[in-house]
């Protein structure tokens, strides 16, 4: 990697919050990047990022990285990469467009084999939030080039990526550094859900790892995995740690009236549309729980996630009787890393 930087080079990192053990993987890389010639260095790391995630990356980059958190609807923070093949404007982290050497961070999740998507993880997470609002609302018909998702990674440059595995245990697995050809490869050999699982009528799903895991970003994806090997309408129970009450488009998921994207398609003047960062879940979570029964295991009152339209389960105990009332149960641990990065509605990215 340091051969690939050349004396005077900016170096941008882009940072996906939630890989595992994110901060010794940081500290790993910026000690390489620390015998290159590099002129500075820069984090930027992904706006799903809890303030205690930013707070361990900023400890470890010190004096040596500058960090930044993502902002999808500042044009400040945003630098034009050039047009799509459907003519709508790719806006992308200034940092990342500027940089003379961009090195992608990202979470290794199998589920991202199974769908268009962008394994660099520039495109949504570090893009504007015009962009994010047409993937949740794509046009009826979308040609193939349009819906590319590599587009913005071809037109930035980038060759080399880091992807990280999680263990059960929501740990680093393994650490895979290579282009997307290589880690697709690499993916598709270590993929630890078997695509001939047996569907059942119960799955339960754990969010396991540090308090990065335990987010309704999480929750969306665990949820969204379970769906992948439950029997049609069969019941997911996610087992977290979450502790932080909905708020946002979260709120409005069991009112199949309510639109949920209308707020954050508010625009302000000339400034790009606001962007709802409970939006993306909300999307996932309304659709799920219209299609199977959902259970929560969490650290919120009952009635906070009764209101949601998503049922609760507050014990080992209330688990193992509802157990008894199914012959078989899958069960997934560190749940969010089994499925894709993003549950777009269809045809998007």
């Amino acid at each position: 990697m340091t051969e690939a930087i050349v004396p005077g080079d900016t170096v941008a990192l882009a940072v996906d919050p939630n890989v595992p053990q994110v901060e010794t993987v940081l500290a790993a890389v910026i000690q390489l990047l620390q015998q290159s010639d590099a002129a500075n260095i820069s984090v930027v790391v992904g706006d799903e990022a809890l303030p205690s995630t930013l707070h361990a990356i900023a400890d470890v980059a010190g004096d040596t990285a500058e960090v930044e958190v993502h902002q999808p609807a500042n044009r400040e923070a945003l630098r034009f990469l050039g047009p799509d093949a459907a003519g709508y404007p790719i806006y992308l982290n200034r940092c990342l467009v500027d940089a003379d050497f961009v090195l992608p961070i990202t979470s290794g999740r199998c589920g991202d084999l199974d769908c268009q998507s962008d394994l660099y993880g520039f495109f949504p997470a570090f893009s504007d939030s015009a962009s994010r609002l047409r993937l949740l609302n794509p046009p009826l018909e979308v040609s193939a080039e349009a819906a590319d998702p590599n587009e913005p990674a071809m037109l930035l440059g980038a060759q080399l990526m880091l992807s990280i595995t999680s263990s059960d245990a929501g740990q680093a697995a393994q650490i895979i550094a290579g282009t997307t050809i290589g880690i697709r490869k690499r993916l598709q050999e270590t993929r630890h859900v078997p695509n001939s699982k047996t569907p059942t009528s119960l799955v339960v799903a754990s969010l396991d790892g540090n308090q990065q895991q335990q987010t309704w970003h999480n929750l969306a994806r665990a949820t969204a995995s379970a769906a992948r090997i439950a029997d049609t309408s069969g019941t997911l129970v996610l087992w977290t740690d979450i502790s932080d009450a909905p708020t946002g488009c979260l709120l409005r998921i069991s009112d199949d009236t309510a639109e949920l994207g209308k707020n954050s398609q508010t625009e302000i003047g000339e400034d790009l549309p606001l962007w709802d960062p409970t939006l993306t879940p909300a999307y996932t979570l309304r659709k799920l729980t219209q299609e199977y029964r959902i259970l929560l295991h969490s650290g919120l009152p009952p009635e906070e996630v009764e209101a949601l339209g998503i049922g609760t389960i507050q014990s080992g105990e209330e688990l193992r009787n509802l157990t008894r009332s199914f012959a078989n149960c899958n069960i997934l641990r560190a749940a969010s890393f089994y499925g894709p990065s993003y549950n777009w509605p269809e045809p998007s990215f």
